[in-house]
């Protein structure tokens, strides 16, 4: 039986690098990356900051004041809808409906989001490009 030999599992790394990776996770990821793939995450990133930018135009022109201030402290603030609620002196209730809508006879009515979807579908926005 040969004798353990612990060189033989010693793999030399720069200290440079492996200094950056422990410091930056991200940075590790990076190594297991090829151009290809890099590339299409650079693509992907481009779509999602281009629809980031239409989505907030469409926001800022298509809905009321107050679905736009509950769906800046909901999405961007990142606040629960009783958070919300408390915020703006209106029961929870009133925080749902301006999001989702109300259902009557079966059918949604109203709501932010069911408003925003149908404006981003109308403009093109497909999610399949950044996901």
């Amino acid at each position: 039986m040969t004798k353990y030999d612990p060189a033989f599992w010693e793999v030399s790394v720069d200290p440079a690098i492996l200094e950056a990776v422990l410091v930056d996770v991200d940075s590790l990821e990076a190594l297991f990356i090829t151009p290809e793939e890099a590339q299409t995450s650079a693509t992907k990133a481009q779509h999602k900051q281009e629809a980031i930018a239409l989505i907030q135009a469409l926001i800022q022109m298509h809905l009321t004041p107050r679905q736009q201030q509950i769906i800046q402290l909901y999405f961007y603030d990142h606040k629960t809808q009783q958070e919300i609620a408390t915020e703006l002196g209106i029961p929870q209730q009133v925080v749902s409906k301006h999001l989702f809508g109300v259902l009557r006879d079966g059918r949604k009515i109203g709501g932010a989001l069911k408003k925003l979807r149908k404006l981003c579908e109308a403009s093109g926005i497909d999610p399949e490009k950044w996901v």
